[in-house]
């Protein structure tokens, strides 16, 4: 699973996608199902149990194909998929395949002439593209129109800033599911000892560094590997705090104008390498996510910014030293305010499916605040549902009540919901741009090479705004 948009050029994703159109046409029919038995998730409420028993038989069909990545997100869902299929009498055939796979295999089934599947997971970073190319059922029409619609479901519950990210020109196109967002993880003990409290602006993180540093535990560790989903992902939200940002202007849909050599671009990256070079493992400046985790949960370092989704792993006592000492704030100000790294996940719904009803009422169903909180409270759990309404059920404060988690997510989703991940109206954290793909990756490694020393961050950044404007 990653938490970064990934925005595709047409060529890129067919060309990943045509690979594996002989072994979609083989499998498509043996995609899996099943799920736990509905006892395991609770009444919906409401009436939309009556609603869901009542509309299911009328909608024409008994069966569904559902393509998601595998990941706990996704996982949590099926694991709960009995409900429905109990409450509606259609049976969902589930196939699960990692996050590319699943990429690429959407682009087949989407492209082709049935659509095949008739819901995929999808993410902020997709949805232009597959609209675009009329791949996606419009739920903005469907919610107005099908008799399927749950009086429930208010897609205004999720905020403004998640639903903005999978919608097009005011068109919803993906029911919000998971956010990938960022916090601050630190470790308590270390703080109370050097009397250190959670800092609340970047100024105050490089001295919190300064206090807590030593021989024996790091103060931090970033990821710094050079790609957009690592280096990138974490630093741009410093970009934005310090007023900085990729482009000059954002109008009627395009970018104009490299900004990314800015005295607020390069006060951002200096703050990053100083943090990265003198406060963090030896050998940390080509670390990435994985590295990072494995840093804060064999207690190498005192804090690291990453995704909210690791807080059940990290206050694990049987998969982190950490566990019971686990502090959680959310990313400090910069001079220009909060901004945090912020990428939506949802169900879409094939525009060539049979079964668009029927697809339409599981979407709903899948994102419902009583199916959400079921899922991050089972077995097979995740921490970061859209639904701020969640974060506050009882069930859900009984599993992640650590520290300050609940209100550190919950804060962030509320700076996102008031546009906290761009300097633009774009709704999305990084460029919304078909080329992004690609210069996402040649600034990553010009900024990469800043943080390792091989050049001064002040060339970095022109080098970078070399390659976008070229």
């Amino acid at each position: 699973m990653s938490d970064p948009m990934k925005p595709l050029t047409r060529r890129n994703l067919l060309r990943g996608g045509a690979a594996l159109g002989g072994l979609w046409a083989l499998s498509a029919c043996a995609a899996g199902g099943g799920g736990a038995p509905a006892t395991d998730a609770p009444s919906l409420g409401g009436g939309t149990d009556a609603f869901l028993k009542k509309i299911g038989p009328t909608l024409g069909t008994t069966d569904l194909t559902v393509l998601a990545y595998a990941a706990p997100q996704a996982d949590a869902i099926k694991a709960i998929i009995g409900q429905f299929t109990e409450l509606t009498g259609i049976k969902v055939r589930w196939t699960s395949l990692d996050e590319q796979s699943a990429v690429n295999r959407a682009a087949v089934a989407l492209g082709s002439g049935s659509g095949g599947y008739d819901v995929v997971q999808s993410t902020s970073g997709l949805v232009p593209t597959y609209v675009e190319r009329e791949w996606l059922a419009d739920m903005t029409k469907l919610k107005a129109s099908s008799k399927a619609t749950v009086p429930a479901w208010d897609p205004a519950a999720y905020g403004k800033g998640t639903t903005a990210q999978l919608s097009v020109d005011g068109r919803l196109y993906a029911a919000p599911s998971f956010i990938g967002t960022q916090i601050f993880f630190y470790r308590t003990d270390i703080f109370e000892a050097k009397k250190v409290e959670p800092p609340t602006t970047l100024g105050e993180l490089r001295k919190a560094c300064r206090t807590v540093h030593s021989d024996s535990v790091s103060a931090i560790a970033l990821r710094s590997a050079p790609s957009p989903s690592q280096l990138m992902f974490v630093w741009s939200a410093w970009l934005y705090a310090f007023g900085g940002r990729y482009y000059d202007s954002y109008r009627d849909g395009a970018y104009s104008g490299v900004a990314i050599d800015s005295p607020e671009a390069l006060q951002a990256l200096e703050l990053y390498i100083d943090l990265t070079r003198h406060y963090a493992p030896t050998g940390s400046t080509n670390w990435s996510v994985e590295d990072v985790t494995r840093a804060f949960t064999t207690g190498q370092v005192a804090m690291v910014q990453e995704g909210a989704v690791f807080g059940d792993t990290f206050n694990d006592p049987d998969a982190s030293r950490a566990a019971g000492k686990v502090g959680t704030f959310a990313i400090p100000a910069g001079p220009e305010g909060s901004f945090v790294p912020y990428n939506a996940h949802g169900w879409s719904i094939s525009a060539k499916s049979k079964a668009a009803d029927a697809a339409w009422l599981f979407t709903q169903w899948a994102t419902l605040s009583q199916t959400l909180t079921a899922a991050t409270t089972g077995k097979v759990a995740f921490s970061t549902p859209p639904l701020a309404s969640v974060y506050d059920s009882p069930a859900y404060r009984k599993r992640y009540a650590f520290d300050d988690f609940v209100d550190s997510v919950k804060g962030t989703i509320a700076t996102a919901n008031k546009g906290g991940f761009t300097p633009f109206d774009d709704a999305s954290y990084l460029p919304r741009t078909s080329r992004w793909n690609t210069l996402g990756q040649r600034v990553s490694e010009e900024l990469s090479k800043a943080v390792t020393g091989q050049t001064s961050a002040a060339k970095a950044l022109q080098a970078a705004a070399r390659a976008m404007g070229s």
